[in-house]
């Protein structure tokens, strides 16, 4: 049957995840990463991919997303080690306002879906990021 009425398409992504996929980046405000996070019966190790150490919260690690004189291809391959060293850990991604964002030489986008592991993008407001889908656990 043909569908005759206009069909809403909505700008942002409204579908949940039963948890971060690797490969699969979600967003999230740090209040809404936070509630999440709590809902899961895993306690994952995090680690915030920042501009800088004091921005971690949580009682996450830190992973420095810039640093001054290392060139982009530098902090992709201390990411590159990270994964390696910590091959279960979840990253955060820090791309809140008044963040300095990662350094890299790929495309963000690219980069965070090629890891193979699980990815959360804190954001500022994640209804107005239509780059990832929002994290949010069904009730």
């Amino acid at each position: 049957m043909r569908r005759t009425e206009p069909l809403h398409v909505d700008e942002l992504w409204h579908h949940s995840l039963p948890m971060p996929m690797p490969n699969q980046p979600v967003c999230a405000t740090e209040l809404e990463l936070v509630e999440q996070l709590d809902k899961l019966s895993i306690s994952p190790k995090i680690f915030i991919w920042t501009d800088s150490e004091r921005r971690c919260t949580q009682d996450w690690e830190f992973i420095a997303s810039v640093r001054q004189g290392v060139p982009p291809q530098g902090i992709e391959a201390e990411l590159t080690a990270w994964c390696e060293q910590y091959p279960t850990a979840w990253l955060v991604v820090d791309l809140r306002d008044g963040v300095i964002p990662p350094s890299t030489a790929r495309p963000l986008t690219d980069v965070l879906s090629s890891i193979g592991r699980q990815v959360i993008v804190m954001v500022s407001s994640s209804s107005n990021n239509s780059d990832w889908p929002q994290w949010q656990l069904p009730l």
